[in-house]
């Protein structure tokens, strides 16, 4: 290709020379090069001066050059510039520029300008071009080849075995194997990227670790649970605890995957669905299903809860046979007692208010009867207790038997019954007559024979009844009034049934009230009691002791006589600070007394008498406080007497001759009091350190009546009786209530040591006690 374009460099050189010379000869030589087609001088006539084509020369170049026109050679010269045209297509260039030619003969100048025409044909130039091309392309693509797969190597060996080996790394970290894995050297990036890997690998098996201890202490703790513990997405259940498990009756893992549904009682089936599409949280009782189809009360607290990016709903689910069975019992307990079966004061009372509502809107009537056990303590003092439960549950069976269509039985109190009879006759006689005749039959029943722990028992009631509708309009009260009636009955001491009269009421809240005042009269100070003392003589009419009566001195109700407030005292338990307080009052009068010089005569040897309860002899300090009060006065025990009633006798003989016999150690004596109007067993007197016996006043009342005054033996033969005996068992007897002349001596005739009463004296207090002592 070099020696191709040598007549081009030639005729560069010409043409730069300007003169023309050699032109022609160039132009000639142009035919050599394969790359012109054909070149031609034409002179300034258009004819041709030389051309690569012999022929050519001298001829006209218009229609012999192919592609030249006068046109365009026109405009060359006077443009006197290059014109290239190319045809693509063709890959043919046409060169047509203005030249100077050669001289002619006889010019001393070249100026005579012609046209250089030459057409270049450049596919031998393209073909040879595009050979070096391909050439030069194969090469660049072996070259890119050979680097490619150079690269490709260095790829496999610098990054695909890296990325391969941190693929199988995290392959094996998302199976949960954090072991074996790759090890990585140096500090490049793929290098930074493994050890990245391994720490991740480390945090995430870390996590792991601590996420199934976690899981692991929820399981136990939830497993632990008392509460079942049940979690379901769409209405399946996705986990559950040994809890649920056990609730339901199923293996373990029983109830995972099962339709929570299936588990649901079929009543409560349709609010659950609306409470599952709702997404209702809260807390209900739910009847749940076992696999054994049984079905249990649960209750269920419900909670939408959110794990990761799901939503499920957790159920705690708490078994509640156990307390729906206690709320029964505590209903049951509310309304029944529990030693008999009976309904209990609460549950009579709703009756009594639905017989108030219902009695005079029907024109009925009702009837409420408080019923008490006599004597029923002694029962539980002399078998113990448990035999005082069996007696009252027989009683209860028996008036159960008796019980009818729209009556209510009722234990009320520790012995004490409640009967409610509804629908009696409206007519108030007709009403209380059939009233009457009902709790008659339960009496009845009560009267008979009692079995118990060897023992036969004879027990009677008194009872009590007020009519529904009456003046009280309130149930408490209309039981209350039954209760007062209760205690009239048994105060008569029959067994008739006693009905309430508003009078009864009266009485029993001045006995309230009564009771009350002497509380607080307790607990005041000064105490707002007095001892009166009544003179006890001899048969000489000689002074030899004082017994010792408490009068109450109330502001509103004035002096009160023993035989109103006692017998509430007694019921209510005061007794015992009362008697305390006694013994206190009259231990220290006869202190006074015999300390008094201007006593002396009298008081010297003088005996103070004290009437002590049988509750205050039965509290277990009594003899204590006794002992020490009689050292802290200094007094001779043997100027006390102690007078008891034959009730302290019988309630422990065994405890109360104890008693007797320390204090009787010290020289204290004893009085039985009331003798003749309670048991006088002889077998008591025999036994007790009894020194004095007090013949009650009713004896003597009656003392001087006729031989045949009317039924019974007479009062008097009965005393010479009671004396005869005394005097053989070394008792002195003492006659109380002697208010005449005629009792006194036929009281001496039968032998009575002692004597005392209105005849002699009436009770005295101190100050008065004193001045009449020393008169006699």
């Amino acid at each position: 290709m070099r020696n191709c374009w040598k007549p081009k460099s030639a005729l560069e050189t010409v043409l730069r020379r300007g003169d023309g010379s050699g032109t022609e000869g160039v132009v000639s030589h142009l035919g050599l090069n394969p790359v012109i087609a054909y070149a031609a001088l034409l002179g300034p006539d258009g004819k041709v001066v030389a051309a690569t084509r012999f022929a050519w020369k001298g001829q006209p170049a218009a229609g012999l050059v192919p592609g030249f026109t006068e046109d365009s050679a026109r405009q060359v010269r006077e443009a006197q510039r290059e014109v290239l045209s190319l045809d693509r297509a063709q890959l043919r260039l046409t060169a047509l520029a203005p030249v100077t030619l050669a001289l002619q003969p006889g010019e001393m100048r070249a100026t005579r300008q012609g046209l250089l025409w030459i057409d270049y044909d450049l596919r031998p130039v393209a073909a040879q071009t595009w050979g070096q091309i391909q050439r030069q392309g194969l090469a660049l693509a072996a070259a890119v080849l050979l680097a490619a797969l150079g690269l490709l190597e260095l790829a496999r060996q610098g990054i695909l075995r890296p990325v391969a080996a941190l693929r199988a790394g995290m392959q094996r970290i998302g199976a949960g194997d954090y072991t074996d894995l790759p090890q990585w050297c140096g500090q490049g990036e793929f290098g930074e990227l493994g050890h990245a890997m391994e720490r991740m690998a480390a945090e995430i098996q870390a996590r792991n670790t601590a996420l199934a201890e976690s899981e692991a202490r929820f399981r136990q703790l939830s497993d632990a649970a008392f509460e079942a513990i049940i979690l379901h997405e769409s209405g399946r259940v996705t986990d559950a605890n040994s809890a649920a498990e056990r609730l339901m009756g199923v293996a373990p893992g029983g109830l995972i995957g099962t339709a929570v549904l299936s588990w649901v009682a079929p009543s409560y089936v349709e609010v659950i669905q609306q409470r599952m599409a709702h997404g209702a949280e809260g807390i209900w009782e739910v009847g749940l299903i076992d696999s054994n189809g049984q079905i249990i009360p649960c209750e269920c607290s419900v909670r939408m809860q959110q794990l990761g990016t799901r939503q499920v709903r957790a159920v705690a689910v708490r078994d509640i046979r156990t307390r729906l069975a206690a709320e029964a019992e505590i209903r049951r307990l509310a309304h029944f007692d529990a030693l008999t079966g009976l309904s209990n004061r609460r549950f009579l009372l709703e009756q009594v208010e639905q017989a108030l509502a219902t009695a005079g809107a029907q024109s009925r009537r009702a009837a409420l009867a408080a019923i008490n056990i006599d004597a029923f303590q002694s029962v539980n003092d002399s078998l113990g207790m448990a035999a005082g439960d069996t007696v009252l549950r027989t009683l209860a069976q028996r008036m159960s038997a008796l019980q009818r269509q729209g009556q209510t039985l009722a234990r009320v109190d520790g012995d004490t019954f409640a009967l409610l009879l509804c629908d009696l006759p409206g007519d108030l006689k007709d009403a209380s007559a059939e009233a009457a005749r009902c709790i008659e039959r339960v009496l009845a029943a009560i009267a008979e024979p009692v079995q118990v722990q060897g023992h036969t028992l004879h027990l009677s009631a008194g009872a009590g009844v007020v009519m529904i509708p009456n003046d009280s309009r309130d149930a408490p009260e209309l039981l209350r009034e039954a209760e007062t009636a209760m205690h009239r009955a048994k105060n008569a001491g029959d067994s008739r049934v006693q009905f309430f009269a508003h009078a009864l009421q009266e009485a029993a809240s001045e006995r309230l009230a009564l009771r009350n005042d002497l509380r607080r009269a307790l607990q005041s100070a000064p105490v707002p009691l007095v001892l009166h003392y009544q003179p006890q003589l001899n048969a000489l009419g000689q002074l030899v002791g004082v017994e010792a009566l408490v009068r109450w001195q109330d502001p509103q109700r004035g002096l009160v006589s023993p035989t109103q407030f006692i017998p509430d005292a007694e019921a209510s338990g005061l007794i015992v600070p009362l008697g305390h307080w006694v013994l206190e009052e009259a231990f220290g009068a006869l202190h006074r007394w015999q300390t008094d010089p201007a006593c002396s005569s009298w008081a010297r040897d003088l005996t103070m008498a004290v009437n002590v309860s049988a509750r205050q002899f039965r509290e277990p300090d009594f003899t204590g406080r006794v002992e020490n009060l009689v050292s802290l006065l200094g007094i001779s025990a043997a100027s006390l007497e102690l007078e008891l009633t034959e009730s302290v006798l019988v309630d422990d003989l065994e405890a109360t001759l104890e008693k007797m016999a320390r204090l009787r150690r010290h020289g204290m004596r004893f009085a039985l009091d009331d003798f003749g109007t309670g048991y006088s067993s002889l077998a008591y007197l025999k036994r007790l350190p009894i020194d004095v016996l007090k013949i009650d006043r009713s004896f003597i009342m009656d003392i001087d009546a006729p031989e045949q005054s009317g039924e019974g033996k007479r009062p008097a033969v009965l005393i010479d009786a009671i004396v005869a005996m005394a005097h053989q068992l070394d008792l002195r007897v003492l006659a109380e209530g002697v208010e005449t002349d005629a009792q006194r001596d036929r009281l001496r005739r039968s032998g009575c040591d002692l004597f005392q009463g209105y005849l002699f004296s009436r009770p005295l207090p101190e100050a008065e006690l004193r001045a009449w002592a020393a008169r006699r």
